[in-house]
């Protein structure tokens, strides 16, 4: 995600140590520690009650419309090609007469 190599971090705590000294660092890592659980747990309560008002809205209707659209356009593609296939036999019945008409023997 943050695409992080070992040389970054290497410098970052290294500039950590110079800025905040050794004695330091440990209770300044728990606070960065702490805030980003916080911060996580946030996201994570906010994802989770988003989701809960889309299922209970007319959107989680709009997956059962999304599928039953997706069903009738398979219905419609089907029909066409049965419609196709029918009509393909009567040109193959109706060839021998539209071969005439293309050799001038009308």
């Amino acid at each position: 995600m943050l695409d992080i190599g070992f040389f970054e971090l290497l410098v970052v705590g290294f500039v950590l140590i110079v800025v905040m000294g050794p004695e330091r660092l440990p209770e300044v890592a728990k606070k960065a520690a702490f805030f980003i659980r916080k911060a996580r747990q946030g996201m994570y309560r906010l994802r989770n009650e988003m989701q809960s008002e889309i299922e209970g809205t007319p959107f989680g209707d709009l997956e059962k419309a999304k599928q039953e659209m997706a069903d009738f356009k398979n219905d419609i593609k089907q029909f066409g090609r049965d419609l196709a296939d029918s009509a393909d036999t009567k040109i193959d019945v109706e060839k021998p007469s539209s071969e005439q008409d293309k050799t001038g023997d009308s």
